[in-house]
């Protein structure tokens, strides 16, 4: 396993004159963000200087989210506009070589050639003494998260990232560049970093938060537009984090952006985009389920995000229905099965083998290799009649992406992915890769504390049926065709945020919008009417360029045969680029800068190694710099890192059948790391009982008390109704969290036969009367 090259982060420089290293003086970044529903347009721009006599090559990656459309890239010197064009990259590659061989200066943005969620930027020839400023335009979708909350990120943090030894994404990038290389010039100055944003549109907000920045929120007397700053500079260890609360987040949002008629493609039709938040019957869960838990045991999830990770593992062991399969894999630098065999029935035995494992989980296994696990996993033929789902856990980023997502496409039919990235620079292009790959969905989680409530609304996601047959049709007048973007149907998960484009011809009228599917025998129909569609002209064409970045992702996970045409073309057509083209721009105003032709002046220097618990590390040049494009920054523990190395709207209800019943004796699992929470869920059986000791020791009443007012025909009918009404008492805010453990503990009584109304009713009575 190989640490990918710290070096290659942030913002640095080369100077063809000099061999010595020098620093490059970033003056300040400041983004803009505008956010219309659930739609956010950025522009980013930095500032910095060549104090130096010579021209620099100046280089730097920057953190993107996979699936943001980034179109537009220029800089601005002495008084000079470059602006960049999108082209083929190979061609592009050359104009910016050509261009910077012959002393212009240029600009090159292209995506990572390993992973889609880094941008490798290069401005060439900056001309002595003369301050630049660059300028990214991008536009990202937003989803609304299972708390109703609308999330915008903004990625400002790389971690280092790991590649297998014998990975293509192995080796350096932009080798040839940088042979010839030159010295890393790093940026380490404090400087200034400013991040505005307005939120705009139809939706009245409720309110507007953060769990990493402090700031200042000046919402509109009508409740429709807000101002948003920061109260106080930004650190650069972190993503930047925005939550909007609409007051109406589930109701349904349709979009028709009108076209540029004089455009090529996708750009001269009409573009629809609609949103929307399907239910599906209960009868839609089932227990037929193979679960398969991938946690990630890395050196880097150590403390509370290890902590976290046991604490959902228990939800996740608790809330299993009875009648499943389930094994759990632990993985760093090598892997291990609970059950190494295969998954194995989920019974009192089982559970308890597991929870010995959630107990003393640690994070000890070294560094971040994924694709082995999985294929270990699918070496073995999933169980017959049952439907596989996988759940990954993981903080980690990795460069071998594209090995991974192809992976986990080859088995899509046979099993589902379901990823959660933890904690600021995780890889989205490795988290939302393999969920798109796999037909699941993904979550990013950036407070520890939310780890448990979003994996548990994947669990529910995974223990629905899939959506089969999806189509998607639109009634327009005259009558017209209407093409999906990107051409596959999307995935259905009920109760959670659907996001999907077509293109309308511009002369036409839409009727309705209805997307149909089948679930189990029932038929799926969803409807959107005609007054749900409102019309807009954005002269940014945004929702035409998430349309583009959605087919180009789509493209990528499909591996299609003889798509590079139709990817070029569409990436030309909208400006978005992919991993075959490039923005480039020369500035042919300007005057040629002097150069004088060096020898290689570093190639001993790279080839150079070190040997670190065991990977292969390449030389860090100079001390460990704050480098940033948005406030990019190498993470200051990256170097311990490299020694470690060694609401769901568904409800609880909605997924009652799928529980079965079965009386059997308890589990001994202990409290989890002191949560409260924990200590009621740990103590649940594997059936959804409880023991009316275990209850009486939680409540802090005497065992015989309890027994004295026990109404129901058996003790542990009355212990699992109290345990109930303990969760509702001390924990209705984690509701989320434990509503699949509790619709389990509500079949177990249903199977005793109570009432269980009334035993609730008897219990929250009795925990009423105590203080």
């Amino acid at each position: 396993m190989t640490m990918s090259p710290l070096y290659g982060w942030g913002l640095w420089g080369t100077c063809l004159q000099e061999i010595e290293q020098k620093e490059v003086d970033l003056v300040s970044v400041k983004t803009h963000v505008e956010i219309r529903g659930f739609v956010a347009q950025v522009s980013s721009s930095l500032t910095y200087l060549n104090n130096y006599k010579d021209p620099l090559q100046v280089r730097y990656k920057v953190p993107v989210d996979e699936g943001a459309a980034v179109y537009k890239f220029e800089a601005h010197l002495d008084g000079r506009t470059i602006t960049a064009h999108c082209m083929e990259k190979k061609a592009a590659e050359k104009v910016y070589k050509d261009a910077v061989k012959a002393g212009q200066t240029a600009v090159l943005a292209r995506e990572d050639s390993n992973s889609s969620d880094v941008l490798n930027l290069l401005l060439g020839n900056l001309p002595p003494g003369t301050q630049a400023e660059l300028k990214l335009s991008l536009v990202m979708e937003l989803k609304v998260q299972t708390d109703g909350g609308v999330s915008f990120v903004l990625p400002t943090f790389l971690k280092p990232r790991y590649s297998p030894a014998n990975s293509p994404a192995n080796s350096f990038h932009d080798t040839e560049e940088i042979a010839k290389g030159q010295n890393i010039m790093f940026v380490r100055k404090q400087y200034a970093y400013e991040v505005k944003a307005r939120v705009v549109g139809a939706h009245r907000i409720a309110q507007i938060t953060s769990h990493s920045e402090l700031l200042s929120v000046d919402i509109s007397e009508d409740a429709l537009s807000a101002e948003v700053s920061q109260c106080r500079s930004s650190n650069y260890d972190r993503d930047w984090t925005m939550l909007i609360y609409y007051a109406d987040p589930y109701k349904t949002h349709v979009l028709r952006e009108t076209g540029d008629r004089s455009g090529v493609g996708l750009m001269k039709d009409d573009l629809l985009m609609v949103n929307l938040f399907p239910e599906v019957p209960a009868s839609s869960f089932s227990n037929k389920n193979e679960v398969i838990f991938v946690v990630d045991r890395s050196g880097s999830m150590q403390g509370e995000t290890m902590q976290s990770a046991r604490a959902t593992l228990l939800l996740f062991l608790k809330s299993l229905p009875v009648g499943c399969f389930f094994n759990i894999v632990s993985f760093g630098s090598s892997f291990s099965f609970l059950f190494p065999s295969g998954s194995e029935m989920y019974n009192e035995e089982t559970l308890a083998k597991a929870s010995a494992l959630q107990q003393n989980m640690q994070a000890d296994m070294g560094g971040t290799e994924i694709f082995q696990p999985f294929k270990a996993i699918y070496s073995q033929p999933p169980k017959a009649g049952y439907a596989r789902q996988i759940l990954l856990i993981s903080d980690g980023s990795v460069w071998n992406v594209d090995q991974m997502t192809e992976l986990v496409s080859r088995h899509a039919h046979e099993s589902r992915v379901f990823a959660v990235g933890i904690g600021h620079g995780a890889s989205t292009s490795l988290i939302r890769g393999v969920a798109r790959a796999g037909k699941g969905r993904s979550e990013m989680v950036f407070q520890q504390d939310k780890i448990q409530h979003k994996v548990m609304g994947l669990v529910t996601s995974m223990l629905q049926d899939s959506v089969h047959n999806v189509r998607v049709s639109c009634e327009v007048e005259p009558t017209s065709r209407v093409r999906l973007v990107p051409k596959v149907p999307p995935i259905i998960f009920g109760g959670q945020h659907l996001i999907l484009y077509a293109r309308i011809p511009a002369d036409t009228v839409v009727k309705s919008v209805n997307i149909q599917g089948s679930l189990s025998s029932k038929d799926l129909n969803f409807v959107v009417k005609d007054s749900d569609i409102k019309v807009v002209h954005d002269e940014e064409m945004s929702l035409h360029r998430l349309a583009a970045r959605a087919q180009i992702n789509q493209w990528q996970v499909d591996q299609e045969e003889d798509i590079s045409d139709d990817m070029i073309s569409l990436s030309l057509a909208t400006g978005v680029i992919s991993r075959l083209t490039a923005l480039v721009g020369v500035d042919h105003e300007g005057n040629a800068v002097a150069r004088e032709e060096k020898q290689d002046c570093m190639p001993h220097m790279m080839m150079k190694s070190r040997r670190c618990g065991g990977a292969r590390l390449r030389p860090m040049f100079g001390s460990q710099p704050k480098s940033a494009l948005f406030g990019c920054s190498q993470p200051e523990s990256a170097q311990a890192y490299q020694a470690c190395r060694g609401s769901s709207k568904v409800s609880s209800d909605s997924v009652q059948a799928c529980w079965g019943s079965s009386k059997v004796s308890s589990d001994s699992v202990q409290p989890a790391d002191g949560d409260p929470l924990m200590a009621i869920v740990s103590k649940q059986r594997f059936d959804g009982s409880w023991l009316l000791e275990d209850v009486a020791e939680l409540c802090g009443v005497a065992c015989a008390v309890l027994g004295e007012r026990n109404p129901a025909k058996t003790e542990a009918a009355w212990a699992t109704a109290l345990a109930l009404a303990l969760l509702e008492k001390r924990h209705a805010e984690a509701r989320d969290q434990w509503s699949l453990l509790a619709t389990k503990a509500r079949a177990f009584l249903s199977g005793c036969q109570e009432d269980a109304q009334a035993l609730a009713e008897a219990a929250r009575a009795l925990l009423e009367a105590r203080p």
